[in-house]
């Protein structure tokens, strides 16, 4: 299901348009939704992720969704760059997807991310989870100040 045919509008902040795809800013969790057939790359991320920082600050703490409800393609060795370079906090990754090629091109993702990614076939069960993530992380991080 795209974000345009659930009952998310209320909750959609901003949303960054690219050719790339479209992203959406709620509170605490970016949702992106890439275009059919694009090889998306780490010059693409990068703009994206200064969107983010644009939107959230500098000290950007948000759960990813990569909603894919298109069959596009990704450059295995630019997640090596994002995830050096990258001086952004994630706080999960879940990938909506009923496909099993998405999800195994998730799978491969996972060789270059610290972090476990979660896999849901509802978007729904996806923003539940990373809030409740969100306020599990923010909740450790207000103990240990």
């Amino acid at each position: 299901m795209k974000i345009v045919d659930s009952t998310l509008a209320d909750s959609i902040l901003d949303i960054h348009i690219t050719n790339q795809g479209n992203f959406y800013f709620l509170e605490g969790i970016v949702i992106s939704e890439i275009n059919e057939g694009i090889t998306y790359t780490f010059n693409e991320a990068s703009k994206v992720i200064q969107a983010a920082h644009n939107f959230y600050g500098p000290d950007i703490s948000v759960c990813y969704i990569s909603n894919r409800v298109n069959n596009y393609s990704l450059k295995p060795s630019d997640w090596l760059k994002f995830f050096r370079n990258s001086n952004n906090q994630l706080n999960g990754y879940a990938v909506v997807t009923k496909s099993e090629n998405s999800w195994f091109n998730a799978l491969m993702e996972r060789l270059f991310f610290k972090t476990d990614i979660v896999r849901f076939d509802n978007l729904y069960k996806a923003i539940d989870w990373s809030k409740a993530r969100n306020a599990t992380i923010d909740n450790k991080t207000s103990l240990a100040s």
